[in-house]
C-alpha cells in the first residue's frame, strides 16, 4: 500500500493502540451527562440559522466548524459530503487545516465503497455514529500523504491513552433520509494534544445530526453546495 510504516521506522509506543479504542468505548458508554455552556451557547446560534428567510448552508456549515475548534479546542475539522451528480463524496468544508493540506483534501474523492475499506482504512468503532482511527494503524489510502505531516506522524510517540498524535483522526457519519450516509464530520485531536473526551464526542453526533438537518433544508430548496474557498 502507499504510505505503508515499517515497523521499524516509528519509536515504540508506550501504550497499546487496543487499549485506546477501549477506554473510549467505554467512557462513551459511562460518561456523565453534563453540558458545556459555551458549546450550548454556539449551537443557538446554529438554530438560529433555520429562522432566517434564507437559508445559507455555506454559511451555517462554517459557522459549524467554528464552533468545533473555539468550544470544543478541536485543532482541524473538516466535513466530506455526497455529490449527489456523480455519486462522488468530497471534501467541502475546513477549519484549522494548512493550506497546502486542504487543498490536498479538495483533490480526494471516493466512492460509497472506498471509504469504508478495511483493507486502507482500520476503523476502531466508538459508537454506531463514531470511528476512530490512529496514526499507529496508517489509516490513509493513495494520494492522501499530502493531507497530514507524515514525517511528524513518524516521529511521534504515543505516552498515555488519551494521547493524540500527527495521523490521528475520528469520523462521524452523517446522514439523509432512510439512514443513507450523505457525508462524515473528520476531526483530530485537541489543541491540546489530547484526543477529544467523550462529551465532546457526543457533541460531533449531535453537530453532525444538525448537519443532517441542515443539507435537508438546502436540499429542499435546490441549493447547490459550494464549499470553503
Amino acid at each position: 500500500m502507499v504510505g505503508f510504516i515499517g515497523v521499524n521506522q516509528r519509536p515504540t509506543s508506550s501504550v497499546n493502540p487496543d487499549e485506546i479504542a477501549r477506554k473510549m468505548r467505554l467512557d462513551y458508554l459511562y460518561s456523565q451527562k453534563d453540558l458545556n455552556q459555551k458549546a450550548l451557547d454556539g449551537v443557538q446560534t446554529l438554530f438560529e440559522h433555520f429562522q432566517r428567510r434564507e437559508f445559507d448552508l455555506d454559511a451555517f456549515m462554517n459557522d459549524a466548524l467554528n464552533l468545533i475548534r473555539r468550544r470544543l479546542w478541536i485543532r482541524e475539522v473538516t466535513v466530506a459530503l455526497l455529490d449527489r451528480q456523480d455519486r462522488l463524496f468530497k471534501y467541502k468544508y475546513q477549519a484549522g487545516l494548512r493550506k497546502e493540506a486542504w487543498d490536498a483534501h479538495c483533490g480526494i474523492t471516493y466512492r460509497s465503497d472506498e471509504y469504508v475499506n478495511p483493507t486502507v482504512y482500520k476503523a476502531r468503532e466508538i459508537s454506531k455514529y463514531t470511528s476512530l482511527f490512529l496514526a499507529e494503524d496508517n489509516p490513509y489510502g493513495e494520494g492522501e500523504d499530502a493531507t497530514f505531516s507524515r514525517p511528524m506522524m513518524l516521529e511521534s510517540r504515543r505516552l498515555s491513552v488519551d494521547d493524540s498524535i500527527e495521523g490521528d483522526y475520528f469520523d462521524v457519519w452523517i446522514f439523509g433520509r432512510n439512514k443513507e450516509v450523505v457525508g462524515w464530520l473528520e476531526f483530530s485531536g485537541t489543541t491540546a494534544g489530547k484526543l477529544p473526551d467523550t462529551v465532546a464526542l457526543k457533541w460531533m453526533e449531535l453537530l453532525s445530526s444538525v448537519m443532517s438537518v441542515a443539507l435537508l433544508i438546502s436540499e429542499s430548496k435546490g441549493a447547490r453546495v459550494r464549499g470553503a474557498p
